[in-house]
């Protein structure tokens, strides 16, 4: 055989064996991880079918969620047992749970790695640093009081906390521990969410009733948005052209074109919602109902709720609770 003859089917053969290694892994349909503070269970709901596929229990009264697809753990916050439950995404189950002496865990956040874990002690006003191969707290990082939601930038440099009693956004460079500055918004900060872009933060003010926009380039705040009655958090679409607020005392959703920065449509959903994501492969917002005990599933053409979904007692899904595990 040739030398051209030689080199073409070597390099068939490569390629067809990277193709057989990139087909061999195959994401799976994305699925929701709804802390149910009440009956401390998180239900795992099936997005493609709406149904829950296995109701897992947790440490007691779980809160916030983070989830890495890639190495199929969920991380629940449990403010009461004082922990974090670590879940097999891919056989429902936990697989450990982290103690935390006196500490009471509620917003959670991964680095881009996925190697540290970051929890905000709601009582002590700190962030716990987690390595998530030893399960072991390498870093504790002082902020502002009553720590809550946590976002990581796009580029995953910088970590933004929400501090709800000290109504500012602490920004902390993610590599060195270190905090850079606070950033003031409105009364009672709680959840927040990036852009599609990634170039701004939307922060919920609870107290203000509503939005503070940060532009996360110059860390200033450039625009302020009324909504609903306490609003508790927040979600983008993909490309982040319009936002989604929930607003707990009015149980209603309020729709934001991100361009005007108005609210063009206020929808109707359970008792007292909390945590709001968006799905890009169904095109829905899915909202967490606290007094309902379920998930609303709302189709974001017509903006319309059109399921509702049974989950556990006292939904609170905070934070980023609709992941894809991965199978190899």
């Amino acid at each position: 055989m040739g030398l051209k003859k030689l080199l073409t089917k070597g390099l068939s053969l490569l390629l067809g064996g990277i193709f057989l290694t990139v087909s061999s892994i195959n994401v799976a349909s994305p699925f929701a991880y709804v802390t149910n503070q009440g009956d401390h269970t998180v239900s795992v709901v099936d997005l493609a079918t709406s149904k829950v596929d296995a109701t897992i229990t947790v440490g007691k009264a779980p809160v916030g969620v983070a989830i890495d697809g890639l190495t199929n753990r969920a991380y629940i916050t449990n403010v009461e047992s004082r922990s974090v439950s670590v879940l097999d995404m891919l056989k429902n189950t936990v697989i450990f749970e982290i103690q935390l002496e006196k500490v009471a865990p509620v917003g959670i956040a991964l680095n881009k790695s996925g190697g540290q874990l970051f929890v905000a002690d709601w009582y002590h006003d700190q962030i716990l640093v987690i390595e998530t191969d030893t399960y072991k707290t390498i870093s504790t990082i002082k902020m502002g009081v009553a720590p809550a939601g946590m976002v990581l930038s796009r580029e995953g440099a910088s970590l933004y906390v929400a501090n709800r009693d000290s109504d500012d956004v602490g920004v902390i460079d993610v590599r060195t521990h270190q905090v850079l500055h606070k950033i003031p918004v409105g009364k009672h900060p709680f959840g927040m969410s990036l852009s599609g872009d990634g170039k701004l933060l939307y922060v919920v003010n609870v107290e203000s009733n509503s939005v503070s926009v940060i532009d996360v380039r110059r860390d200033v705040v450039t625009a302020t948005i009324a909504v609903g009655e306490h609003p508790y958090c927040v979600t983008t679409n993909v490309d982040g052209s319009i936002v989604y607020v929930t607003n707990t005392h009015e149980d209603t959703v309020s729709v934001i074109d991100a361009k005007t920065q108005k609210v063009t449509a206020t929808i109707r959903v359970g008792g007292t919602p909390e945590g709001i994501a968006y799905d890009n492969k169904q095109q829905r917002v899915y909202v967490a109902s606290w007094m309902d005990n379920a998930l609303n599933v709302i189709d974001a053409k017509s903006n319309k709720v059109i399921e509702t979904i049974k989950t556990g007692a006292q939904s609170r899904a905070f934070g980023q609770f609709i992941g894809s595990p991965t199978q190899q």
